[in-house]
């Protein structure tokens, strides 16, 4: 090989690396520079394509929140460049994290304003579907608002390549990894953690209690078919776990028991052997103390019209009702005399009253107790007394027995046809007639043996009605007990039990 061959091809090795540089200097030169917030859009509108299912707000919501921003500068190499993308997202878990507080406080603000359990709850006890999911929607709504509060912030890692005359991201997957909201975000776990909620019911005062649904009254000779109805939930959610009078173990004499219950409030009616006579007893439960009401006649105290017991329980609309005091009976004064918490009549000298509080509660006065009506009406009205039933005597005062071996009215040493009514437990009270019933238990009792039959029924409180003729036991207006001559008698006034329940 000449020299000048040798010149040539050793400039040649030396011009064509140089020759390579200057090729890949003009071109990192004239290569454009990668747009990292360009390239990103394509994966922009990927991610934002997984919540085309979401709901019109949740979706808006998320679209809102969400961006994909490149941080400069992207370190570049000859084809590749790197560098990281901050992305921002609704995050459900922060979301709906603590959702069912919220949900809980639009349940019970829904709760106070129900008139029944039904709008709230299935049958079996479950929130109706409808409801949890407005309750959701509502709660979600108001976290919506303020979706920014909710969001979460990623720094993810990007890799570019130049190909084709331009950049394009060599994994775009990583923005598809980014977690997407399901449609409902949180329902399941939220509905699930919801306290149930009871129902509160009340009833205006003044005016008949709602008609009764018929078809919850019944009546059976077999103590198992009640046994069963008290075992039911909404038997459960009036009793709460107090102990019932009524044992299905005690000799109902092979009579018919009678029964009625909804939501609000639970009646039994029977009959047994009581001292050789027949005892009717009927056990109640109320959900609100505005169950227990009184009735005079006409709605006027002083009144001297009368009518019989089903007559009262029909304009009332009674699920049961018992005769009262016979107020206005024309004996004279004895205790006090309330009505709608007002003193209307007064002996503070005689007699043993029996007070009604606004909450369900008995509380008893005696003889002497006040020295002037003024004192009188201050204990009312810080008692919140309600109504009174004025006869007596009291037979037990929180547990103690306190029956008088005196009294000014009744026939007390005397056996006779007994009333009473006695309070269990909270909201849950005990009404007993005893009659005598020819041929087989054609006996009367004394005061001093009603007594020992409401103790022995579990009362700590129990006051004596106006028993004989008058004293009366209504179950859907029907009388039950054997009443003395056989023929109700007409009267001035009871005592009732209603449902809560509004018609319809």
């Amino acid at each position: 090989m000449t020299s000048g061959r040798k010149h040539f091809w050793a400039l040649a090795l030396l011009l064509i690396p140089l020759l390579l540089v200057c090729a890949a200097l003009l071109f990192l030169r004239l290569r454009p520079k990668p747009d990292p917030a360009a390239l990103v859009s394509a994966a922009e509108a990927a991610y934002l394509k997984k919540q085309s299912g979401l709901s019109g707000e949740l979706r808006a919501a998320s679209e809102r929140c969400f961006s994909l921003k490149a941080e400069a500068p992207f370190h570049q190499s000859l084809c590749c460049a790197s560098g990281s993308v901050t992305a921002t997202v609704l995050d459900g878990r922060r979301l709906t994290e603590g959702l069912a507080d919220e949900m809980q406080l639009l349940l019970n603000q829904r709760a106070e304003k129900a008139a029944r359990r039904a709008e709230l709850y299935t049958p079996e006890g479950a929130l109706l579907p409808e409801l949890s999911e407005s309750l959701y929607e509502a709660a979600l709504h108001e976290r919506l608002t303020h979706a920014e509060d909710y969001c979460r912030r990623e720094e993810l890692p990007v890799s570019l390549r130049y190909a084709n005359g331009g950049w394009e991201l060599e994994d775009a997957s990583v923005f598809l990894s980014l977690p997407a909201l399901s449609p409902q975000p949180g329902y399941a776990e939220s509905v699930a953690a919801l306290e149930p909620v009871p129902i509160h019911y009340s009833l205006p005062l003044a005016g008949p209690g709602p008609v009764p649904d018929p078809a919850c009254y019944g009546e059976t000779e077999d103590p198992q078919v009640i046994r069963q109805l008290l075992e039911s939930d909404t038997a459960q959610s009036l009793i709460r776990g107090q102990k019932l009078d009524f044992d299905p173990a005690r000799d109902m004499l092979g009579r018919t028991i009678y029964y009625y219950l909804d939501e609000t409030i639970l009646a039994l009616v029977w009959q047994q052997d009581e001292h050789g006579a027949i005892g009717t007893f009927a056990e109640v439960f109320i959900a609100d103390a505005s169950q227990l009401r009184r009735k005079l006649a006409d709605d006027s105290f002083g009144s001297y019209q009368y009518y019989y017991p089903s007559e009262f329980a029909a304009q009332t609309n009674a699920v049961l009702a018992c005769s009262g005091d016979f107020y206005n009976s024309g004996r004279p004064d004895y205790g006090l005399y309330v009505y709608e918490g007002q003193l209307m009549r007064s002996c503070l000298t005689a007699g043993q009253t029996c007070l009604f509080t606004e909450d369900g509660d008995m509380l008893f006065v005696y003889e002497n107790q006040f020295e002037t009506v003024d004192e009188a009406q201050r204990y009312l009205d810080e008692n919140r007394i309600r109504f009174s039933l004025s006869f007596g005597p009291v037979m037990i005062d929180r547990g103690v027995d306190v029956t008088p071996e005196d009294y000014y009215f009744g026939e007390v040493r005397d056996t006779y046809a007994r009333c009473a009514v006695g309070q269990l437990g909270k909201l849950h009270y005990l009404m007993m007639t005893i009659n005598c019933e020819s041929p087989d238990h054609y006996v009367y009792v004394t005061l001093r043996q009603a007594a020992d039959s409401m103790l022995a029924h579990g009362c700590y409180n129990a006051y004596t009605l106006d028993g004989g003729q008058t004293g009366s036991i209504l179950i859907g207006g029907r009388l039950i007990n054997p009443v003395q001559f056989g023929v109700e008698r007409q009267m001035s006034d009871i005592f009732y039990f209603a449902t809560a329940l509004p018609e319809g």
